[in-house]
């Protein structure tokens, strides 16, 4: 009998993610549906021998491609696409010269529109890009993204507001979804190993260029006629991202994980047998030791790491995506809000239109600017500590930060204390960059690395969502009491706009605990009479309804329930009479790994007997 492998066995396994639904025969003529479905089911770059090795050489095939060199280009490139959020420069001079009403804030709807955009653009790319050299979608992105900016230079030219949304909210939008996607994920693809961290570093660029712009694009319109400030910022943007795209390329094939690996393989443990760490030859004492210290599925399977691979429409499935979804927008929900209401916030409150005007404690630009420098400090030092303690335990904490925060900056308001109002701010503004700067290590690390690209263009929707939503719900909150006779020094209206923002950011939070964000987590099976079970802070917290007897005080549910027991069986009308006890327990590492052991054991056992009873 040939010998089954762990790699089987998962696929075998119904309670465990199947590609079945891809093996299907594929009807001769395609519905739009199943279309749709192909196109977000295949997300891997498959590159020729030739592409291969044209890959091994970057900058024009003059210089020998090295990791390293993805870090700074791809910095440089989002510090270019960050100058999209120092647009509210623009809208005061645009307003003027488009506008007969230069009070009405036309040109601040392109802003939405341009982040609108961005976010669509990434859901609706992120497949084609994941199948793509990065430098090929890289290019298109940069290319789109100039074309958004000359147009713009034409509506200014013209003076219509329809041209503008359109260059820049609508084009410009679209260049920068897919550039800032594209970038991203190729350069955290080359550090498996530390993803938070490259990707942190990347995103830190955007965050660099949005404070930058703020005076390169004031320096420009002083300088300059309006629609030749355009001009200008388009071709300066071109001419960086033109050279650093040229330091861009996929790593070589198996550089990544092909798939997500179902167990944690102890190198040292799990050694091929008769091979020593060094390349040298065990003698039998060692080789014993060996095979007494491994699991006893291995010694079925031998070293064999299996691994599960998952595509992108399996992945929009699952609810661990969506409810890391709700969580990644719940954290950049508050700060997005909070970014283009900062200056109005200082000066009704604690400045000028302040119920007793006075110069507030520090200016409102200068308090902008340290938020951006926090904004960026936070996508790499965020990164990085995914990289250390874990994604899922690194974003609760995030988001436990922000409703802290958020119960403590009404009381500052209502106290008038202005510098710890604004400390809570910066700190809120570090979780915001944070989880910008891990979610695609976060996303990587649970549908795959061939699915980044895909996963993180839906998430950018996120963005969207709570950028516009979050603006128009802030506004039109304040605007509903200012039409009712309330001054924009009265506080109230504010601390119900900070109340929605916490409710929401705790919904958020408790849809992170329940993130099944390891595959060991989600292929578990559920113990009888299990009711929830959760992973938080690296440990698994189950609950359970069970029988009054069946609970022994004086060992662990997980050492006297097997992982796979049936429940008892007893009649409905006994069961019925039998009292229950909620139980709640929370698992030492030993015993989730003995269990956890047990189950790849146990699956073994099914595959086995299924094989030699013809069943397979």
């Amino acid at each position: 009998m040939t010998r089954p492998t762990i790699g089987d066995i998962i696929a075998h396994d119904s309670l465990l993610f199947s590609r079945v639904s891809l093996q299907r025969e594929v009807p001769k003529t395609k519905s739009i549906y199943n279309a749709i479905m192909d196109y977000y089911s295949h997300t891997e770059y498959s590159p020729s021998p030739a592409q291969i090795e044209r890959n091994r050489w970057v900058f024009f095939g003059l210089l020998r491609c090295q990791p390293w060199m993805a870090i700074p280009a791809g910095i440089l490139i989002q510090f270019c696409y960050g100058s999209v959020y120092a647009w509210s420069i623009f809208n005061s001079p645009i307003n003027r010269t488009l506008a007969d009403d230069p009070n009405r804030g036309r040109s601040e709807v392109t802003f939405y529109i341009a982040l609108g955009v961005l976010g669509v653009t990434g859901a609706i790319f992120g497949p084609w890009i994941e199948t793509s050299h990065p430098q090929k979608s890289g290019i298109i992105g940069m290319i789109v993204f100039f074309a958004g900016h000359i147009t713009t230079a034409l509506a200014i030219q013209v003076k219509m507001f329809s041209m503008l949304y359109f260059g820049y909210g609508f084009v410009a939008g679209i260049g920068l979804g897919i550039g800032y996607v594209s970038t991203i994920d190729a350069v955290s693809k080359w550090w498996p190993k530390a993803r938070g961290t490259a990707a942190g570093c990347a995103v830190m660029g955007f965050g660099g260029g949005s404070l930058a712009f703020s005076y390169i694009n004031k320096w420009l319109i002083d300088s300059f006629t309006l629609s030749t400030a355009f001009i200008v910022l388009g071709t300066i943007n071109f001419s960086i991202m033109f050279v650093c795209i040229q330091f861009i390329c996929p790593p070589p094939p198996g550089h990544n994980l092909d798939g997500i690996p179902v167990i944690e393989t102890n190198t040292e443990i799990n050694l091929t047998l008769g091979r020593a760490a060094k390349g040298s030859f065990p003698d039998r004492s060692q080789t014993a030791k060996i095979e007494e210290q491994q699991p006893r599925y291995m010694h079925v399977f031998g070293s064999e790491r299996p691994v599960i691979h998952i595509s992108l429409a399996e992945a929009l499935k699952s609810h661990d995506f969506w409810l890391l979804y709700v969580a990644f927008l719940a954290n950049i929900v508050f700060c997005l809000v909070i970014l283009s209401n900062l200056p109005a916030l200082i000066n009704r409150l604690f400045g000028r239109e302040s119920k007793t005007p006075k110069d507030p404690p520090l200016e409102a630009y200068v308090a902008v600017s340290i938020e951006g420098a926090f904004n960026m400090a936070g996508r790499i030092i965020v990164g990085f500590t995914s990289d250390m303690i874990g994604r899922k335990t690194t974003f609760i904490i995030l988001l436990a930060v922000q409703i802290v925060a958020l119960i403590c900056i009404p009381i500052t308001i209502s106290s008038g204390n202005f510098w710890l109002f604004l400390i809570l701010i910066w700190i809120a503004t570090i979780c915001y960059g944070g989880g910008f700067g891990m979610i695609p290590a976060f996303l990587s690390d649970m549908f795959g690395s061939s699915n980044t690209s895909s996963c993180h263009g839906v998430f950018l929707t996120a963005w969207s969502i709570a950028s516009v939503c979050g603006g128009l719900v802030f506004t039109g909150i304040v605007n509903r009491y200012l039409s009712k006779g309330y001054k924009p020094y009265d506080t109230k209206m504010y601390h119900i706009n900070f109340v929605w923002m916490m409710v929401v950011v705790v919904i958020g939070f408790v849809c992170c605990l329940f993130v099944r964000s390891s595959i060991r987590d989600r292929l578990f099976p559920a113990l009888p009479h299990q009711i929830m079970r959760i992973r938080i802070f690296g440990r698994v917290l189950r609950v359970l309804w069970l029988p009054s007897d069946r609970i022994d005080d004086t060992a662990s549910v997980a050492d006297s329930v097997s992982m796979n027991q049936t429940a008892q069986s007893t009649s409905p009308l006994r069961h019925g009479l039998r009292r229950k006890r909620l139980h709640v327990e929370l698992l030492t590492k030993e015993q989730e790994q003995v269990a956890w052991e047990e189950y790849l054991f146990l699956r073994a056992v099914q595959y086995q007997l299924l094989k030699e009873s013809g069943n397979m």
